[in-house]
């Protein structure tokens, strides 16, 4: 059996205040020394010793493997706040088993606008890597993990052999998350699932006291991997899982540095990359006829589209970039895009309870649903107001 740890590492260009008072002004729509402080702060708590553990453990166990995702709007901000962090995300490719995957540059839900944004984005992100890394990625991950037959065909158009997707059960039909699978209508593209159970039981449970497992421990953890039946078992979690949202206090950290020790001593469990895991005998055809995701209970993609004020601002989004893409002028077709990242329309969540609510609330800076919205829709009509100046178009008021 073979585990694929993998971690997603993404920061949003977070917006400054902008009110109606400003359109026009010529002000930024982005708080840079703001989102430039989080990610320092990040780096520190999270970012530099979870690599650094990363690093020795690679460096400790030659069968250790693990795969990372990096956002354009990451890799942005860290070459302003915190280029040494680069610096160690380069030293871990360099190892040779760490592999690296594609996605949208800016982290947005592009899958669901008019082409060619899509593609654009996904080249955009691919050149990124092949320019910051040497790496041409072979497997692909969407934004939030959203996956459908729809994406993998996608996948497969744009010569990707892998992707990843939400092991849950409303889609497997009663098969586990640990078998080799392939996309139904792309039968050359390998899906890679998360086991979402023990992948939560780190990124969500890792530190509850209140839960009946607590305290996790690296040996615990790696019983339990031993005892999952299959051939894969995804452990898919965000980067800041370890410093972040489990502080170090928690001894998250000395878990991950564990946890490679842990799995040794376990014979026929090992590690591997995306790469390497997508490589293997004939799978077994999965179909999602419909788009799911990694977020809240439901696995949809009601964490940005969920209510009223979310489906206005993207629907308002997508009709703006209309005009965008007309103007051609790259700082508005630029500053289009960092709207489109979903964060965004993840901070307009106001349907949820209980575990998803928190979840939402852990992750905006806003005072309420209602003025992430206003304060979108702000930025968004100033952006309009500037394609259309440099189309010729009559303003609207």
């Amino acid at each position: 059996m073979k585990i694929v740890l993998y971690l997603h590492m993404h920061q949003p260009w977070r917006l400054a205040r902008f009110r109606y008072l400003d359109l026009g002004s010529g002000r930024s729509y982005f708080d840079l020394e703001r989102n430039l402080g989080i990610f320092r702060g990040i780096a520190e708590r999270c970012y530099r010793p979870t690599l650094d553990r990363l690093a020795k453990a690679l460096e400790e166990h030659s069968e250790f493997r693990l795969s990372l995702s990096i956002t354009g709007t990451f890799l942005e901000q860290a070459r302003l706040a915190a280029p040494d962090v680069i610096d160690r995300l380069r030293a871990l490719v360099r190892t040779g088993r760490v592999s690296l995957l594609a996605e949208t540059y800016y982290h947005s839900l592009a899958f669901l606008l008019p082409p060619p944004e899509l593609h654009d984005e996904v080249e955009m992100h691919r050149e990124m890597l092949r320019k910051e890394f040497g790496v041409v990625p072979k497997v692909l991950r969407m934004t939030e993990l959203a996956y459908s037959d729809d994406l993998a065909r996608f996948a497969e158009r744009e010569k990707f052999h892998g992707m990843l997707a939400e092991g849950w059960e409303g889609i497997l039909g009663g098969g586990p998350p640990t078998a080799r699978y392939c996309a139904a209508p792309a039968p050359t593209v390998m899906l890679l699932l998360r086991h979402y159970p023990l992948s939560d039981d780190v990124g969500f449970r890792f530190s509850s006291t209140s839960w009946n497992e607590y305290p996790l421990t690296a040996e615990k953890y790696a019983d339990w991997l031993a005892a999952t039946p299959g051939e894969l078992v995804g452990l898919f979690m965000d980067f800041e899982t370890f410093g972040e949202h489990h502080q170090a206090r928690t001894g998250i950290l000395e878990f991950l540095s564990a946890l490679p020790g842990a799995v040794r001593r376990h014979p026929g469990v090992d590690w591997a990359t995306v790469d390497e895991a997508i490589q293997g005998p004939p799978r077994e055809p999965l179909s999602v006829p419909y788009t799911m995701s990694w977020a809240d209970q439901n696995r949809d993609l009601g964490a940005w589209l969920g209510n009223d004020l979310q489906r206005s601002a993207f629907e308002a989004a997508k009709k703006v970039g209309l005009a965008v893409r007309q103007a051609n002028d790259p700082e508005i077709l630029i500053d289009w895009r960092k709207l489109l990242t979903s964060d965004h329309f993840y901070y307009m969540y106001v349907s949820g309870h209980g575990a998803d609510q928190g979840v939402h609330e852990y992750f905006s800076s806003y005072d309420s649903p209602y003025d992430a919205y206003a304060n979108y829709m702000n930025a968004l009509t100033d952006l309009r107001r500037r394609a259309h100046e440099r189309l010729g178009v009559p303003v609207l008021k």
